[in-house]
């Protein structure tokens, strides 16, 4: 791959791996930030350990997996080794498109999960807009990040997008495996759905004019993340209120930061990845010369969309939240009253951190259900998904 194309966005390729490490281990920020975490191994340790990387994926061995384990150890019940593998050729590189619930974790965990299955560390893709500071950027393309950019305007959004779909395709040709979510920002309600538009830029890189063999070009992999518990989700019915009551709310640098420490700090109680079916042996279900092209990005999303509802892990917490939003007990089966008890203690917990801005009154009926279908909406499809 010619890497001096994508000088903007592309990760750091190994030439440049130790003057990064060093200009970060200098970086009082960083050492805050990891100290906080309170990881077992020191920073002057970690120091030692980290000028002996030459790549990428010696970075993420020496630093990122072990960090994540420490806050899977920490903040998790428990973390399922990743289901579904068998369906994945060791010697293929796969695009992974995922349901987006963390800000930063589905991806981490995933690069700690599938190292552990036996396969190769897929880049990850992140928005620019979480590039909170001028440190971080360089961390994270240390770690195989590359980059989304976000709010251009005009003809710069065409070109950033071909830019992109571009270095995707090139990577799958040079056998690097990627990760990227099914839309732009996490689904606030977890009612999970893959953004056509997202289709349609990863075709844009493809050497044909057939959308659906653009797509098939990147070995594309339904991915569906499940967690017993989402610690942002107080901010998101937060989110959704302000949204509701005060006409233009974006959030800001600082909220997309809370969302971000809450999410990796936060408890999660039961985690679960699960690979689904190569969406190429998907989409040979279907006559695609068939099918106008206006509608095919939208059909292959809905293709999309019910393999990562069909392998939802399902929690207690989930049929509770719709026994509750329902008003009913038709899930009652699939949760014990002590289960149901403590979601609700839960729920009553995650109401009470929510803090509204001055002027905005608190609307607790709107909030809680917010909240009831954060959980309720993965059975919700679920259920779909297997009914067809």
């Amino acid at each position: 791959m010619d890497y001096s194309r994508y000088e903007r966005i592309r990760p750091l390729i190994p030439s440049e791996v130790p003057a990064a490490i060093e200009e970060l281990l200098a970086n009082p920020e960083l050492r805050a930030a990891y100290e906080s975490l309170g990881a077992a191994l020191p920073w002057e340790q970690l120091s030692h350990i980290l000028k002996d990387c030459h790549s990428v994926a010696d970075f993420k061995t020496a630093f990122s997996a072990g960090l994540v384990r420490h806050i899977m150890k920490l903040t998790c019940r428990s973390v399922a080794p990743l289901q579904g593998t068998e369906v994945l050729k060791p010697e293929c590189a796969y695009t992974y498109i995922s349901n987006h619930r963390d800000i930063i974790l589905d991806s981490a965990f995933l690069n700690v999960l599938i190292y552990d299955a036996g396969f190769q560390y897929p880049e990850i893709a992140i928005g620019d807009n979480l590039l909170v500071r001028p440190w971080v950027e360089k961390l994270v393309k240390l770690n195989g990040n590359f980059l989304v950019r976000r709010n251009l305007q005009g003809r710069e959004v065409l070109l950033a997008a071909k830019e992109l779909s571009s270095y995707m395709n090139d990577a799958i040709l040079e056998g690097i495996p990627l990760w990227i979510a099914q839309r732009e920002g996490r689904a606030k309600n977890s009612d999970d759905r893959t953004q056509p538009a997202l289709l349609k830029m990863l075709s844009l890189g493809g050497s044909t004019r057939s959308f659906v063999d653009n797509l098939r070009s990147l070995n594309i992999v339904p991915l569906t993340c499940s967690y017993e518990y989402d610690p942002c989700d107080y901010l998101k019915a937060q989110e959704m209120q302000c949204k509701r009551d005060i006409e233009g709310f974006k959030k800001s640098p600082q909220d997309d930061a809370i969302n971000m420490r809450t999410g990796v700090t936060g408890y999660k109680g039961r985690v679960s990845f699960t690979i689904g079916q190569p969406l190429n042996s998907l989409l040979d279900n279907y006559d695609w010369v068939s099918i106008p092209a206006s509608e095919q990005p939208e059909r292959v999303a809905e293709i999309m969309d019910k393999e990562i509802h069909r392998n939802y892990t399902l929690y207690p917490s989930n049929y509770v939240a719709l026994d509750m939003l329902k008003g009913s007990s038709d899930n009652s089966k699939y949760y014990t009253a002590e289960e149901q008890a403590e979601f609700v203690k839960y729920l009553d917990g995650q109401l009470n951190k929510i803090v509204l801005p001055e002027g905005v009154q608190r609307d607790e009926d709107y909030l809680k259900d917010r909240i009831l279908e954060m959980y309720a909406n993965p059975v919700i499809n679920h259920q779909k998904a297997l009914a067809h």
